[in-house]
């Protein structure tokens, strides 16, 4: 579990009192991200999607939250062509089939200057996951660091008109 001030720390970097923005939540565990988002959104007027892979995780997870099962093989990730502001990528990297295709899905679902937050495992080799990442598209790759105790963050953006 995650520390409360420590998600609200991260989670400080999406500005409050916008028309509207969009957030697209990729997990496999809550680890308490899932209710400080969904307070957040919920009180601000921002849309959350939270997307859970994993059958015994969605179980779990879905008990508290309106969630969706995630399908890697879907043609978009999204539903009706929604772009988000921002996604929060919590689920095994490596265990990924087709991590090109699955990281080309993820930019064309966010909008130009949106904000993708990758949270990992402190073992994950980050170096390589900032590689693959800048060899997508992504701008702005860099470590968050100091926020978590136990896990890293790379935060990544894709910038406006590039490799669409």
């Amino acid at each position: 579990m995650i520390e409360k001030t420590e998600i609200e720390e991260l989670l400080s970097i999406i500005p409050r009192g916008y028309p509207h923005l969009e957030v697209f939540h990729l997990s496999n565990q809550s680890q308490g991200v899932c209710a400080v988002l969904e307070k957040l959104c919920r009180e601000e007027g921002y849309g959350y999607d939270l997307y859970i892979d994993g059958e015994a995780a969605y179980e779990e997870i879905s008990k508290g939250f309106k969630a969706a099962k995630f399908d890697f093989n879907k043609h978009r990730y999204n539903k009706h062509a929604k772009q988000y502001d921002y996604l929060f990528i919590m689920i095994d990297l490596k265990k990924i089939e087709k991590p090109e295709l699955f990281f080309k899905k993820l930019y064309a679902i966010v909008k130009n200057a949106g904000k993708v937050f990758f949270i990992v495992e402190e073992s994950y080799d980050i170096r390589a996951l900032e590689e693959e990442l800048i060899a997508y598209n992504y701008v702005a790759v860099n470590p968050i660091e100091n926020t978590f105790t136990n896990l890293q963050i790379l935060s990544a953006q894709k910038m406006h008109g590039w490799g669409n």
